[in-house]
């Protein structure tokens, strides 16, 4: 099936549905589900294919999983490496690659294009069929809304400006005028409370009680709408958070609605979302690709700590049988020799791909309450639930003796090829009332960039935001903006292909935007509102 959407002076064959399509788990009852017949919220029987598969298909869509390359150039070259979670080992990469703030023309064009395209060909075929239906009350839709809110607040992330609001209005249209990035914010949350509304009211009516026939396409919760509330109203918590220093009125508001909804936030390592789609991206990255290997902040700040988790991220070098990581943006001669000489993650073939956890939002919470002041909860006792919570997801003993380890802290870094680094963070584990603001943050964010491993965009999001944790300078780049070897990528540039086929709409993005009139790695984003920040 080809599906035609049109890109203003071109016309693009989308063929992302047919993974989609393939991937749809076997029923028992398919010539039910392929039925004619209207859907009903709870009946099984219903046309539910067409419906199901753009679901799912929004589902791999999200942190993208559908093909292995995706989640390669928009996770693994991008958001781990700026959160100095993993970086690159592959030596014909030095000189165009994210780490050095110098991507390819390839790179660039799919980590805008892969999302945007991806995610709204789902979208715009799955409301065209609910329209149809009058369903646009259906829970279907507040899933489809929700799922498509959980793609767009990564790439706004990623870029700032983005189409959004046009892109709506539009049968397909993606070549269209650009939102500012508060734009952009303003309607995602439009667009997640509505998604919450209709799935609370499905929830609450008793129609997630009964054996829903979307229930096989749903490759994160199995069918459970309880679990996918609560994980809407945490990244309602998250994205409040994530413009608290640009908008502190909204931001207050939106994380006290999440908080307080009656259904409940993600407070559980049973309702973490995992996506389950196949082969994990992250086990053929450092498995057949060999190209990612642990990056050095991370891998200092757990051993300084004496972090059991270091055990459960990491596999030890094969060469040395010892824990070793590379500095991003070094330079490497040869790739097998890096292969054997440095750390890869330990992840199994089948393991399911994290979103949020249960860590995080205890950890947003304790923002809220030590920082911010929004909520009167304990913030040392959220505190130091998000280290129980996480190294009970992680089955590591010893949260305890973790988290009263007042004197440990970062240790420096040396290898035999990369630059030698001194401790960048003083910053111990145990909570101190008595200390400031500043020094409550860093603690705060430190932790919670540990336990939110592997999600690089989420890493990089929050070490933006906040200042925090400490990182190393990036010893090598290949970008004139020398500032960036202190400070870090604020954001990536956009796709070449939109220079080309939508220039009038990209500079305005750029001149009128919120972008200063240059698409470059160094300007930041409207939420990146901090003054002073560390680095800076």
């Amino acid at each position: 099936m080809n599906i035609k959407v049109k890109y203003g002076k071109i016309r693009i064959a989308l063929f992302a549905l047919c993974a989609g399509v393939l991937s749809v788990a076997c029923t028992d009852d398919f010539s039910k589900i392929n039925s004619a017949g209207s859907p009903s919220p709870d009946d099984a029987t219903g046309d539910f294919f067409n419906i199901g598969v753009h679901l799912q298909t929004l589902q791999t869509n999200v942190i993208i999983c559908s093909t292995i390359n995706a989640y390669q150039y928009n996770e693994n070259l991008v958001g781990q490496p700026y959160a100095r979670y993993l970086t690159i080992t592959k030596d014909s990469w030095n000189i165009n690659n994210f780490c050095v703030f110098n991507a390819s023309i390839a790179w660039l064009n799919s980590v805008f294009n892969d999302q945007m395209t991806k995610v709204y060909s789902s979208w715009f075929e799955l409301r065209k069929i609910l329209e149809a239906e009058g369903m646009m009350e259906h829970y279907a839709w507040g899933w489809a809304e929700l799922l498509r809110v959980a793609a767009m607040h990564r790439t706004t992330d990623m870029y700032g400006p983005i189409p959004y609001s046009e892109v709506k209005k539009n049968n397909g249209a993606l070549y269209v005028s650009y939102d500012t990035q508060q734009e952009v914010y303003e309607g995602l949350f439009t667009d997640l409370n509505k998604a919450i509304e209709i799935l609370t009211n499905y929830v609450q009516s008793g129609g997630a009680t009964a054996k829903s026939a979307l229930k096989v396409y749903d490759v994160v919760y199995d069918g459970n709408f309880t679990k996918w509330v609560k994980f809407a109203n945490s990244l309602k918590l998250r994205m409040a958070m994530r413009i608290s220093y640009a908008d502190p009125v909204n931001a207050k508001k939106y994380a006290l609605e999440a908080i307080n909804h009656p259904i409940g936030l993600i407070t559980s390592n049973s309702d973490n979302a995992y996506i389950s789609n196949g082969t994990n991206p992250l086990y053929v990255m450092y498995g057949a690709y060999a190209d990612t290997r642990a990056a050095a902040e991370l891998m200092t700040y757990l051993k300084g700590y004496d972090d059991p988790r270091m055990t459960k991220y990491f596999e030890p070098a094969e060469e040395s049988g010892e824990y070793k990581a590379l500095r991003v943006g070094i330079a490497i001669s040869s790739h097998d020799w890096a292969c054997k000489n440095f750390s890869t993650p330990r992840v199994g073939e089948q393991d399911p791909l994290l979103w949020l956890c249960a860590a995080e939002v205890a950890f947003l919470k304790a923002e809220a309450a030590a920082y911010w002041g929004w909520i009167g909860d304990n913030a040392e006792s959220l505190y130091n639930e998000g280290i129980r919570l996480s190294f009970a997801q992680w089955n590591a003993d010893g949260a305890e003796t973790y988290i009263n380890n007042a004197v440990k802290t970062q240790v420096g870094y040396t290898d035999d090829v990369a630059n030698s680094a001194s401790p960048v963070s003083s910053i111990t584990v145990k909570w101190d009332n008595a200390a400031n603001k500043e020094v409550k943050l860093e603690r705060i964010m430190t932790q919670k960039w540990i336990a939110i491993y592997p999600l690089g965009l989420e890493g990089w999001s929050e070490q933006r935001r906040t200042g925090f944790p400490r990182f190393f300078n990036i010893p090598v780049i290949h970008n004139t903006d020398q500032t960036l070897k202190t400070r870090g990528a604020s954001r990536i540039p956009y796709a070449p292909s939109e220079i080309q086929n939508n220039p009038d709409n990209y500079m305005d993005a750029l001149n009128r935007k919120g972008l200063g009139g240059y698409d470059n790695y160094g300007t930041r984003l409207w939420w990146d509102a901090k003054n002073p920040k560390v680095g800076w």
